[in-house]
């Protein structure tokens, strides 16, 4: 700055004199007018007046010293005025140097202190001031570049810039925010950089200065917090739930996009809104307490239903949580959950998990059941037995005779009773047959008619093509008769009944929304009544044993669990569809039969019941039944070999071998069951025949109740005329 203030003195100095050149001029020619007019006045004046020598010479000697005072008087009057003036040019003079060496400390001040790099140049760009910011900034360390072309100090620089420079020379200012500059060293660098043109006291461009501002750390920063932001902008629209932020004054700040998406706004329609009018006066209302509280710094968790634009109904979880600065909430977060699924999983999950208990209950009450249906049967068969050999051995006027009677009629409704308890088990002994529903149905249309009675109308409606079943025809009564008189029950007067049959096939999307079914083809028995239906309490428990809501002695609780048994028994599913008042549905599913070439096989026609005389190796470990059956097998005329345990029966084979006709034994027995012991008896007597009895049929001889190929069995409690059939059956079949 103080050369460029030299410059600008010394082109003005050469355009006028100095002012105390001037001051000397004036005093120089103020004395010689006066000498001039001093010396030649006053002589031609006295030459006029006087002529006398002596007296010249006396007025000269006095003009003289007239002349030197006058001069004297004059010329410090003058010398004293300049040097007045003099003074006060130099104070003036002091105090423009002070202003402009205040000015140029304040300039120098303002290129050092600025935050920007500076540096000035005159029309031929060469430096005439520059900042320690720019040497430092551009690697010039204390180099002194005044004076120095910039394009000396720079010779790299492009031709791009080069014309910024002319353009700034010719008056033009320039800018630009982020640019980038790639230095000597090959490092990449942002600069802000601005060009303006300075302008001489005639008004014309002196030159240029250029700012320049290393922003290389902001634009870092810049880069990332923009990284940052498409990051979090990109998990928060990836993110399942909504996430949003609200002003102090509820108008949106920010919103994802499935905060957007739930309320069918786009972000410059969402961004700004007011919470009351976004989420309505009603919803607003119910979300004020929970606002007002999380403006007040306290975190909010709640669940509530809201209602999407299309109208379905969610359920959320919400989550307030303040945003707070110096202890003030300026604002807060939301985060909404969208849980409508996982309650629905959870509604699923606990109706799956009540009918797992359900099925559970029912399996325990099943064993349960069974268990006492055994050990029931080996008792009825001992008094069945009993009582039968005491109306043999009476005669038919005997007064004891009607006492007996009783007995045995009531031992064979308990058979009955354990007979259902074994239905509803699955432990009851069935002989599967390949059956057309619709053919069996019509067959018991006319005594299911009677059953329910000329005031209720029995309707059938069979399926077209219908596919073929496997099971049991006596438990397929068994069902329709039981489904029926419930049906009958419901109805008080008069009303209907409606039997139908289908095809339906199961996929796996189905059955995984229903409990213990299975995909694949089945076919549907329904039987329906418009009776009074039933709520969900008793709806949860109809197939328990023993559960009825009939009156005491109108029912045994037995019909629908032995349906639900024989159903199990037959890897088929039940479903029950009731409403009180709307009567009732039950809807059974039975696997299809597809083996090729099945056929329906006929009824075996009953043996007669008479006896014989062939040898019978009989085998119970209950001696009370032990001596039952052999009295009854007796009385036909058989020989019987009894034997109390396996070990036994082995001993007498040995003994009897050949002349052993039959084996009749227990299935489960303490050393082993009746299947093993058969195949130990087969040395002795290989043409030996085999009649199975017991209270269920286990595994031995069965599976799930189903008769193994070529077994022969008896169900205990067993008549002496059951039995006396049987063994007449086995003994004259032929053998495979």
């Amino acid at each position: 700055m103080q050369k460029h203030d030299q410059q600008s003195s010394g082109t003005a100095s050469s355009g006028r004199r100095p002012p105390i050149q001037n001051q000397t001029v004036r005093i120089v020619g103020i004395y010689a007018l006066f000498g001039l007019a001093w010396i030649y006045g006053s002589d031609h004046i006295i030459d006029l007046l006087v002529d006398d020598k002596g007296t010249l010479l006396k007025i000269a000697v006095t003009k003289g010293f007239v002349f030197i005072l006058c001069t004297a008087t004059l010329l410090y009057f003058l010398i004293n005025r300049f040097l007045r003036q003099l003074a006060t040019a130099d104070r003036g003079r002091l105090e423009s140097l002070e202003r402009l060496s205040q000015k140029n400390a304040q300039l120098r001040l303002f290129f050092e202190a600025a935050p920007a790099s500076l540096a000035m140049f005159d029309r031929d760009m060469r430096y005439l001031e520059v900042s320690r910011r720019w040497l430092s900034m551009y690697g010039l360390g204390e180099r002194d570049i005044l004076g120095l072309s910039h394009y000396e100090v720079f010779p790299e620089i492009p031709e791009s810039w080069k014309e910024f420079h002319r353009r700034g020379l010719a008056g033009e200012t320039l800018r630009e925010e982020a640019d980038e500059f790639r230095r000597a060293d090959g490092s990449l660098q942002y600069v802000r950089w601005e060009i303006r043109p300075w302008y001489e006291a005639t008004g014309e461009v002196g030159g240029i200065v250029i700012f320049t501002e290393d922003i290389t750390e902001r634009k870092r920063f810049e880069t990332a917090l923009q990284a940052n932001e498409r990051f979090l902008r990109l998990l928060t629209d990836h993110l399942p739930g909504l996430v949003g932020y609200w002003n102090a004054d509820l108008t949106c700040g920010f919103a994802n996009s499935p905060y957007r998406e739930w309320f069918g706004r786009n972000s410059d329609e969402i961004i700004g809104t007011t919470m009351r009018e976004l989420l309505g006066e009603e919803l607003f209302a119910q979300n004020q307490p929970h606002v007002s509280a999380v403006l007040a710094g306290e975190p909010q968790h709640f669940q509530r239903t809201l209602v999407k634009r299309d109208g379905e109904v969610a359920y959320v979880w919400s989550h307030y949580i303040p945003d707070l600065v110096d202890g003030s909430a300026r604002g807060f977060y939301v985060l909404v959950s969208d849980v409508t699924e996982l309650k629905r999983a959870e509604t699923e999950r606990q109706r799956l998990e009540h009918q797992l208990q359900q099925a559970q209950k029912m399996e325990s009450v099943g064993r349960l059941a069974g268990g006492v249906a055994h050990d029931f049967n080996n008792l009825l068969t001992v008094i069945m037995g009993l009582a039968q050999l005491g109306i043999r051995e009476l005669g038919p006027d005997h007064p004891t005779l009607v006492r007996l009677e009783g007995i045995r009629q009531a031992a064979e409704k308990s058979a009955a009773l354990t007979s259902q308890l074994l239905g509803f088990a699955r432990k009851q002994t069935i002989a599967p047959k390949v059956l057309n529903l619709n053919d069996a149905v019509e067959e018991m249309l006319k005594m299911l008619k009677r059953l329910v009675g000329e005031d209720i109308d029995l309707a059938w409606s069979p399926g077209k093509e219908l596919w073929k079943v496997r099971m049991d025809p006596s438990q397929l009564d068994q069902v329709l008769a039981n489904l029926c008189v419930n049906a009958r029950d419901a109805i008080a007067d008069i009303g209907k009944i409606t039997i139908e049959t289908g095809n339906v096939a199961f996929d796996a999307g189905y059955c995984n929304a229903h409990f213990d079914f299975v995909p694949g083809e089945y076919v549907l028995l329904a039987v329906s009544d418009d009776g009074c239906g039933m709520d969900q309490e008793t709806l949860a428990q109809i197939f328990e044993p023993f559960f009825s809501t009939k009156e005491v002695g109108r029912g045994t609780g037995l019909g629908l669990a032995t349906v639900y048994g024989i159903v199990k028994q037959n890897n088929g599913f039940i479903n029950t569809y009731s409403e009180p008042g709307e009567g009732t549905t039950f809807k059974i599913y039975l696997p299809r039969h597809s083996e090729e070439g099945a056929r329906t096989v006929p009824e075996a026609v009953p043996a007669p019941a008479h006896g014989g005389s062939e040898t019978i190796l009989l085998v119970e470990d209950e001696p009370s039944i032990l001596n039952v059956a052999v009295s009854l097998l007796a009385l036909q005329g058989y020989q019987v070999l009894p034997a109390s345990k396996p070990a036994d029966a082995l001993e007498v084979a040995r003994q009897y071998r050949d002349r052993i006709d039959l084996v009749v034994t227990d299935v489960v027995m303490p050393e082993m069951n009746g299947r093993d012991l058969v195949r130990r008896l087969l040395p002795f007597c290989p043409n030996v025949k085999s009649l199975y009895m017991s209270g269920y049929t286990a595994n031995v001889i069965a599976h799930h109740g189903v008769l193994d190929q070529g077994v022969n069995f008896i169900s205990k409690p067993f008549t002496m005329n059951d039995l006396a059939a049987k063994v007449r059956a086995v003994l004259d079949a032929k053998a495979e």
